[in-house]
């Protein structure tokens, strides 16, 4: 599993950089991980919801860009944010949404309790589920989400985007709910503990460099009225 050095970007160079992770990898072949950080306070929301429902709720200083997968509004003023890519030729990739979610959340939980942070994984609905329309992920908690023992409180999620290329997961990590939490060896446990549950090792590897034309599309896309207020 290739893992991309941490870097800090706008919000529309975040999403447009996790698009691309997605679409333009130079080795579509193998799983790949990035975690960054927000150079301008900022939320995201799922490429299916309205964005008049959320604009309002959103501080007006606050970017609000529509993310390409799914799910509600995110906050991403105090979390971690991270996106793996699982290829088209992977087993996981096979797996229906609910499932290959629950393989990145459960690596996620394992190295968050190395830490001894008090947190568990939502279980799974034992008949047939009924999905509801996405609102705040952080006051709602999905199966497989990640919450804090002692309140229930929504400590992680990941929404999804799968096409022929791959599966593209964006998660998130709510760093207030969790305490004294180190960042830098979550990051090295949960390299770990997703290249285990993917069968492969982790790799560290330089940022691609993408096409010029690839890149300023993308973040235009992200950047512009056009996608993020369509609906």
């Amino acid at each position: 599993m290739h893992t991309l050095p941490t870097e800090s970007s706008t919000g529309a160079l975040n999403m447009a950089q996790d698009l691309l992770l997605l679409e333009a990898y130079p080795h579509l072949e193998i799983p790949r991980f990035r975690s960054y950080g927000w150079s301008e306070p900022a939320f995201t929301f799922g490429v299916s919801q309205k964005w008049s429902d959320f604009r309002p709720q959103v501080p007006s200083e606050c970017t609000l860009i529509r993310r390409a997968t799914g799910g509600g509004l995110v906050s991403h003023l105090e979390d971690w944010t991270f996106a793996l890519v699982i290829p088209s030729a992977h087993g996981v990739f096979h797996l229906d949404a609910l499932e290959s979610y629950g393989v990145v959340l459960r690596a996620l939980e394992q190295s968050l309790r190395v830490q001894g942070q008090p947190v568990a994984m939502m279980a799974s609905p034992s008949g047939p589920r009924t999905f509801r329309a996405p609102d705040i992920c952080a006051t709602r908690s999905e199966p497989y989400d990640l919450v804090r023992t002692s309140d229930g409180k929504k400590v992680a999620g990941a929404a999804q985007k799968r096409t022929r290329d791959g599966l593209l997961l964006q998660g998130y990590l709510w760093k207030p709910y969790l305490s004294q939490i180190n960042i830098n060896r979550l990051q090295t446990d949960f390299t770990t503990a997703l290249a285990d549950a993917l069968g492969t090792k982790v790799e560290g590897v330089n940022t691609p460099q993408y096409s010029k034309e690839f890149t300023v599309t993308a973040v235009e896309k992200f950047s512009s009225k056009a996608w993020n207020e369509r609906l």
